[in-house]
């Protein structure tokens, strides 16, 4: 029993020494590498109704019992994300007129009118929340804009980014306008994820700024990563000639990501795991030579007693 326990012991450490997951992923040059898994989707959990109307009642006593306008904001944020949304604009239409020109009033205000399908009110609120606070939402903002001037502009042209970015015409993404591509991704990623808050598919804008982020992803991390942004922006209802011909080339190239392809990531990964698999080789030899010296010194117990 004791050894039983030993060895579960044992093989619970060598999980452990496991814990941090590797993967293979391929490069825009074909280069396969490890890599740390990535995520090309958002994946964003379903709001719990009756936990917010919980809270939001707490909020909204809160605000009576101390009149605090923090609460009274808090709480028509909470009836936005149960869908009520001219309740909330009501809200933060009252706390601009006894508090203007505060950031939140105007960003939120911003995003009501948004959902209330009045993009030309969003667009001017929204505006007065990156005067107020030029660096809200990590400076992302820029994307909210382009979004509601989109929408106003009345276009169903969804052929070209609506961020106007340029990511190249050829069968795999560049960057020839030299975009800080870190930047660009978190702005993104930070934007799509308070929109997804809201928005489900299909939606073409959020499927064509998810073709973005692939092909930002496919630059800066590897083409699986960008295959899933890409079958993301597809889910949404984004279609494109183009983005058609990247999945192709770069289905082709994700098919060398394979573990046993050489002997060098073979190398490569005994050498990042040496102790783990030295330890386990040394006990498994130990185990199989035990039995047999066992029952060899039984034997030699019953020749002497014989």
């Amino acid at each position: 029993m004791k050894k039983a326990l030993l060895l579960l012991y044992f093989f619970a450490s060598i999980n452990t020494s496991f814990a941090c997951i590797n993967e293979y992923g391929t490069l825009l040059s074909g280069e396969v590498v490890f890599s740390e898994a990535n995520s090309g989707k958002l994946w964003i959990g379903k709001i719990d109704s009756l936990e917010l109307k919980a809270r939001s009642e707490k909020l909204l006593a809160n605000y009576k019992r101390s009149d605090s306008i923090e609460y009274y904001s808090d709480y028509a944020a909470a009836l936005m994300y149960l869908g009520q949304y001219q309740e909330a604009k009501l809200i933060y239409q009252e706390i601009e007129a006894s508090f203007p020109d505060l950031y939140t009033t105007a960003s939120n205000l911003g995003t009501v009118y948004e959902l209330l399908g009045k993009p030309d009110s969003a667009l001017f609120w929204i505006k007065r929340s990156v005067e107020l606070n030029p660096n809200s939402h990590f400076g992302s903002e820029w994307i909210h804009l382009k979004i509601l001037e989109f929408k106003l502009s009345g276009s169903s042209d969804f052929s070209k980014s609506i961020l106007g970015l340029n990511f190249g015409n050829a069968k795999t993404p560049s960057n020839p306008m030299g975009y800080n591509l870190e930047e660009l991704k978190t702005h993104i990623w930070h934007q799509l994820r308070e929109r997804l808050r809201f928005i489900r598919s299909p939606n073409k804008i959020v499927g064509n700024i998810y073709f973005d982020l692939g092909n930002i992803f496919a630059q800066q991390f590897d083409v699986q990563t960008a295959l899933e942004s890409y079958a993301a922006a597809k889910e949404f209802g984004f279609e494109s000639k183009l983005m058609e011909q990247r999945v192709l080339e770069m289905e082709k190239l994700a098919l060398k990501a394979v573990p046993s392809q050489s002997v060098e990531n073979i190398k490569e990964f005994i050498g990042g795991n040496f102790n783990t698999l030295f330890w386990l080789g040394t006990l498994i030899f130990f185990v199989l030579l035990f039995f047999p010296i066992r029952r060899f010194w039984k034997k030699m117990k019953n020749k002497k007693k014989t």
